[in-house]
């Protein structure tokens, strides 16, 4: 038994080898591969997870929205509401004035045709104002935009039945 003292802060490689095990090489050339492999996967998954978020914000760019309401008398009101849609598009909105326990007093539905072609139009610029008058069979209270669609498409919230003819 001829061991030499060690200090008190040195630690030899084998001891800590016998205590937590022997260290991992990080030359094994399967599990480099293997992480880039993962590594390019995941990147084309956020890219693909990126652009098909991106395509469905701006896929269908139909909106309208309700601005405000006149209520002129118990035989006229007009709806002011806001739409965006692609410039080139034709829609059709239907617009209702309401009585105060809900009904509908008043109906019509709005055309709204293709903008006219303009240089200096941002492609930013597709929400323009509309105010749609109605003729009305009692006093309103409210009025409102129901729902738009582009026309020849029919109307969102109307289900069709085949009758088989």
């Amino acid at each position: 038994m001829d061991q030499q003292p060690q200090p008190a802060g040195h630690v030899t490689e084998d001891s800590l080898a016998n205590r937590y095990g022997r260290a991992q090489s990080t030359s094994n050339p399967r599990a480099r591969r293997r992480g880039i492999i993962i590594a390019v996967v995941a990147l084309i998954a956020a890219v693909l997870v990126t652009v098909w978020i991106a395509y469905s914000a701006n896929a269908d760019r139909l909106s309208w929205k309700d601005v405000g309401y006149s209520i002129a008398s118990d035989q006229e009101a007009s709806v002011t509401f806001q739409l965006t849609k692609e410039p080139e598009a034709t829609v059709t909105c239907s617009v209702q004035i309401l009585a105060e326990n809900y009904a509908v007093v008043g109906f019509d539905t709005v055309t709204i045709g293709p903008e006219p072609e303009d240089e200096s139009r941002l492609p930013s610029d597709m929400t323009r104002y509309y105010e749609a008058p109605l003729r009305t069979d009692g006093l309103g209270v409210s009025g409102v935009v129901d729902t738009c669609w582009y026309a020849g498409e029919g109307p969102s919230n109307i289900q069709y039945i085949n009758t088989g003819d």
